[in-house]
Order: structure tokens, then sequence, then C-alpha cells
């Protein structure tokens, strides 16, 4: 994400923008001059030199029927690698499912210090990487609910973005 401050001056038009990142054709973006920020962001697109993996870790996922109660367990592995050779700026998100029915929880247990907003589920996770460097990021958490309903527990997607 590019955040341009003093966006007002440059005479921008609202649209498609071509993105160019070291003399190279990276992708498109949209240019949004709709906005009452003071700050206008700018999606650059995917950089293929920031590679960030999830994958479930099985042996700690597990599911248990306790009384009247199923309680899943969820772990998942995430890896951020900085494959530039300079350092970036990295943002992941990830999000904790949300109840809405009073019977059913979810509790996080590990968010590898995130900033977590228990409104929304949202996790974020914020570093800078030096050129080389990987950080590995664990998450877990529990759903408790009742025997007798149906949960949908599959449906988790994360998302990153380096900043430069």
């Amino acid at each position: 994400m590019a955040r341009i401050t003093g966006w007002e001056d440059l005479d921008l038009v609202e649209g498609e923008a071509n993105v160019y990142y070291g003399g190279t054709f990276v992708g498109q973006s949209y240019i949004y001059t709709r906005s009452a920020d003071d700050t206008l962001d700018l999606s650059l697109g995917r950089d293929n030199k920031v590679l960030v993996t999830r994958s479930k870790v099985k042996e700690y996922c597990t599911k248990k029927y306790i009384g009247n109660s199923t309680k899943e367990t969820f772990a998942y592995e995430m890896l951020v690698k900085n494959n530039r050779k300079t350092p970036v700026q990295i943002e992941v998100e990830d999000q904790l499912p949300i109840s809405t029915q009073s019977d059913v929880t979810v509790d996080a247990i590990e968010i590898s210090k995130a900033e977590y907003d228990e409104k929304t589920g949202k996790l974020v996770w914020k570093y800078n990487l030096q050129p080389g460097e990987v950080k590995k990021i664990e998450l877990s958490f529990s759903v408790k609910y009742p025997k007798t309903s149906k949960i949908n527990t599959q449906k988790y997607r994360s998302a990153a973005s380096p900043s430069f």
C-alpha cells in the first residue's frame, strides 16, 4: 500500500492506474479521489519478494465431546519472509471467528502478540523485516458449541500488505 499525503495538490483523476515498481509493470490499481481523508491509500499489488504462507498444524487441531458440547481446537502457523535486499514494513491480518449466539464461544489460545479487536475478531501483526528475515506467527483458538448445532468452522482467510 502506498499512503500519499498532500495528494489534493497533485490533480489526480479518479480511475484505473498502471503500477510500475523498479521500472517493471506490476499490475493495476484504482485511484479513488472522492475520499475525505488527508491520506490517499493506493494498492500497489502483491509483492512477490515478500512471501507469506499459512498452514494448518494438524497435530494441534482436535475435536472433543464434553457433556452436551463439542469443542474444536484449530492451530495455524504463518511464516513471513522478506526476500528483498531492503527492509520492509509488513502488516499481517487474520481473523478469529465471531459468535453471534450465546451458546457458541470462541476462545483465543495463542495469537503471537497480535493486536486483537474482540468485537470484530481482527488480528494484526506489524513487523519491520530485515532482508532475508523470517517471522513465525502462531495462531490457535477453540470453538465450543452444543452437540446438536451445526457450525461451519472451515471458512477463514488471511491477508498481508507490505509497505515500502
